[in-house]
């Protein structure tokens, strides 16, 4: 490497420009294109044969809505059921539907109390309108018959509907007692009470990702000017807003970052070095790192989700110990070689095994992310990967020809390396009188660690991409104290024609499996609407659509042979005639009568979410079911329960098996896919960690020649993988899309530091006679290094602790327990195993020289 010094010397200002242009046009890249982010629910998404069915039948059905919730309550914190409330929401709803109608009508369907009352008046009251009522006796009077009960029964139109209303649109104070007295003695006040109550607004499914999170956002704001205006209070959330604000705020957040990461990395080089160029170039180098990093991503147009946000104070902590290392040999080097280009080049030549070794590793365990079916943690590990040797390239080639042209005599006031003697005369006498101890500490605490991996929940949660602060968030906590069911998420149960067939057969056997799967739901206390006296599942489906008809319109069920009996469920009426569901299918699409109460959607509107029809014959059917599920343990279990409750074909008895020669079904929907990226999280954590294991096994391996050597290296990584991962479990948290990373990333990070540790005690045990004092010179020179560079990358990943995203706050602490861990272990345990490695080695010798000895004697 030396005899290049002529070469790099002349090539350093050259390298300098090329890296100024590359920097400044990336930067531009950046600053004229800045990237955009995506971190919705659908990003996340694997492909399974769900998604592909999921996609391939809903090509035929408008697609799945996405609805918003806006949760309304006086200020006062009086009864927000009031007329004069009601009549001021009116008020309230019209600018609303003005502003829909302004974007193309973005909303299609409005469920909201002004708009549930309407309906009612235009059914019941010819139209009567709600702001003429000036009661709500008279409202009573005008909407209910004289022989209404306050009651449900099983066979109840209504029934639905009403356990729909209670238990998601109305707040869990709700009051009904006073509408009752007055129904049964037509005196008092009949106004019902509760302190808020839920509107739920369906974005138009056809409009574009963008166009449906504008037209949420301008609602938002429109509502927050009216909450200031009004004696009414709106707040609002929906999955679409919680993905806008997380992608609005990223980039701010990378700045932030980067700030505060710069900041922490300026400190410890003026902590570490006290010399100005050594602190400057190395900035220097990492400032371009990142920017390449970025502006690559950018340039390549890649998709980037919050994820990215954790990668420059990661490229950063990282990048920072290669300067570390590089920096404290040249400093020792350029005494014996004033040359900047010779002690620079030589200093690269010295650690050119262990860095490579390192920079080789880091990257094998970033890349395999790439096999992860998780897209965005596929992007991630290739950003990862790219900084790491962006981070190797500058800290070598750019910050040596900065040495070189800006360093180009010698100076006797040169930063000098310090070693810390106390720590590592009292380190080397541990090591010396305790293996045994150390040895049962390890063993204690990774048997620990197994158990607590043991119980770590697999988690994702948009909301965990969010500033608790921010009000979206106190909204969605609101929804879920103040309401049973609000805040459901939808899941969907798919029918298309059996393999073979080119429709559904819709008999009488149909309508059997279809009256069984209703009453399976309504077993299942996590769809809304089934923990009530009469049970009503709430979801839309060709099932429900029979039903609500055929009690809406007896005549309707005699025309299809059709009849509800009294536990509510759709029956045949006369078995010597056929049942032909697929004409009272044609019949209702089209019928454009109200038919929902609550959402006023007609009959044609209802059969075309659930049934497609071609030539004549049913295609495909489609269950769309509210379901509670708010964490995402809760959401595994509603995916598998619907996956029980369908069956399997070869199970005798349950729904798939019963089908199998009429229909394939299929659990899909936004639940489903969470369960998916789940799914996806847990593969790609074991598998990114055994492809990382592997390589850094390998590349051992080939630089030792020997498995033993191998094994003793690779020992303690190992064991700092299973720390980090029952430290997760004393603190509480959980696997997610970024703690996957973190046994790769521990693997990566932990070979750096054995590799130095294990490079250094074999240079110096050729030096010395004695192990003891090999390792005390390798813990003095080296390993005062790597707790200089272990200080700071810990640091710069605590940077993520600042940062306002709650996963990217655990990702920072567990990154930063990581660093500790990886050096403990190479200070304290990798230096016993080497030490009783060259023990045993030297041992073999002295055995194999004495035989002959003994054989002489004898």
């Amino acid at each position: 490497m030396a005899g290049f010094a002529g070469k790099f010397r002349k090539l350093s200002l050259p390298i300098i420009i090329a890296t100024l242009l590359i920097t400044v046009i990336l930067l531009g890249n950046l600053a004229t294109s800045p990237p955009s982010f995506n971190t919705d629910l659908d990003a996340f998404t694997p492909d399974s044969n769900a998604k592909t069915a999921h996609e391939r039948i809903h090509e035929n059905f408008p697609n799945e809505t996405r609805p918003m919730f806006i949760d309304v309550s006086a200020d006062d914190g009086q009864n927000i059921l009031s007329l004069e409330n009601i009549k001021t929401m009116i008020v309230h709803l019209k600018a609303i539907e003005n502003l829909s109608t302004e974007s193309d009508k973005g909303v299609v369907v409005w469920t909201t109390t002004p708009s549930i009352l309407q309906t009612a008046l235009d059914e019941e009251a010819n139209g009567v309108l709600l702001d003429d009522v000036s009661s709500w006796n008279e409202l009573i009077d005008l909407i209910a018959a004289d022989d209404v009960e306050c009651r449900l029964t099983s066979d109840d139109q209504f029934l639905s509907a009403a356990t729909y209303a209670s238990s998601a649109l109305l707040n869990k104070d709700l009051d009904i007692n006073p509408t009752c007295d007055y129904l049964s003695s037509n005196e008092g006040d009949g106004t019902p009470t509760a302190s808020s109550t839920l509107w739920v607004l369906e974005i138009d499914p056809e409009l574009s990702e963008e166009e449906r999170k504008q037209i949420q956002v301008d609602i938002r704001e429109l509502l927050k000017d009216i909450s200031g205006d009004s004696s009414l209070d709106y707040g609002v959330v929906s999955l679409d807003l919680l993905s806008h604000d997380i992608d609005s705020r990223t980039l701010d957040n990378v700045a932030l970052l980067v700030g505060l990461a710069m900041f922490v990395v300026v400190i410890l080089l003026i902590f570490t070095f006290r010399s100005a160029r050594d602190v400057t170039f190395p900035l220097v180098g990492l400032s371009c790192a990142l920017i390449w990093t970025y502006g690559l991503l950018n340039l390549f147009e890649v998709e980037f989700s919050a994820l990215e946000v954790a990668v420059a104070p990661l490229v950063l902590g990282l990048g920072i110990d290669y300067a570390i290392h590089l920096q404290r040999a040249n400093s020792v080097l350029r005494e014996q070689y004033p040359d900047p280009a010779e002690s620079w080049l030589r200093a690269c030549a010295k650690l050119s095994v262990p860095l490579s070794l390192a920079v080789i590793t880091t990257v094998a365990a970033f890349l395999s992310n790439i096999i992860s079916p998780l897209p965005p943690l596929t992007t991630f590990g290739i950003a990862l990967a790219m900084g790491v040797v962006c981070a190797f390239i500058t800290s070598t080639i750019v910050v040596g020809a900065l040495h070189v042209s800006f360093n180009s005599k010698p100076r006797s006031s040169e930063s000098r390396a310090f070693t810390m003697p106390i720590l590592t005369n009292n380190l080397v006498k541990v090591q010396q009188k305790q293996q045994v101890g150390i040895f049962l500490v390890v063993v204690f605490l990774s048997g620990a660690s197994i158990l607590g991996a043991a119980s770590l929940e697999t988690n994702f949660d948009l909301g965990d991409f969010v500033d608790p602060e921010m009000e979206i968030m106190d909204v969605r906590d609101d929804l879920s104290d103040n309401y049973d069911s609000a805040g459901w998420k939808l899941i969907y149960v798919l029918f298309e024609p059996s393999d073979g067939n080119d429709n559904i057969t819709a008999d009488a056997n149909l309508l059997t499996e279809l009256r069984g799967l209703h009453g399976d739901l309504e077993s299942n206390h996590d769809v809304v609407g089934t923990d009530g006296t009469f049970p009503s599942p709430s979801y839309e489906g060709p099932y429900v659509i029979l039903r609500d008809a055929i009690l809406r319109d007896t005549s309707f069920g005699n025309e299809h042979n059709l009849e509800v009996f009294q536990d509510g469920g759709v029956y045949v009426k006369d078995y010597d005639f056929p049942c032909n569901l697929t004409a009272a299918f044609e019949s209702l699409s089209t019928n454009d009568t109200i038919a929902d109460a609550l959402s006023g959607e007609t009959w044609s509107d209802r059969i075309s979410h659930s049934v497609y029809l071609e030539d004549g014959n049913v295609v495909y059917l489609r269950n769309e079911i509210r379901v509670e599920a708010t964490t995402s343990a809760e959401s595994e279990k509603v995916v598998k329960e619907f996956e029980n409750m369908l069956g399997d074909v070869d199970k005798s008895g349950t729904l798939r098996y019963n089908l199998a020669n009429n229909a394939n079904l299929y659990v899909t929907g936004d639940l489903a896919m969470l369960q998916s990226v789940l799914e996806g999280l847990t593969s790609s954590q074991i598998e990114s960690t055994l492809i990382s294991l592997a390589v850094s096994f390998l590349v051992l391996f080939l630089l030792t020649r020997r498995i033993m050597p191998a094994i003793v290296i690779l020992f303690p990584v190992g064991i700092a993988s299973l720390w980090v991962v029952g430290s997760m479990a004393v603190i509480g948290l959980k696997w997610n899309v970024l703690t996957v990373m973190v046994t790769a990333l521990t693997l990566g990070i932990g070979i750096d530091y054995s590799i130095h540790m294990w490079r250094r005690f074999e240079v110096e045990l050729k030096r010395r006679n004695n192990h003891w004092d090999a390792l005390r010179a390798s813990l003095s020179t080296t390993g005062v290094a790597l707790i200089m560079s272990a200080i700071t990358t810990s640091l710069g990943f605590m940077v993520l602790l600042l940062s306002p995203m709650p996963i990217i706050q655990d990702f920072g602490l567990i990154t930063a327990i990581t660093v500790v861990f990886s050096l403990v272990l190479a200070l304290v345990l990798l230096p016993v195993l080497m030490e009783l490695s060259a023990r045993s080695k030297e041992e073999e010798v002295i055995e194999k020289e004495f035989e002959p000895q003994l054989d002489d004697l004898a």
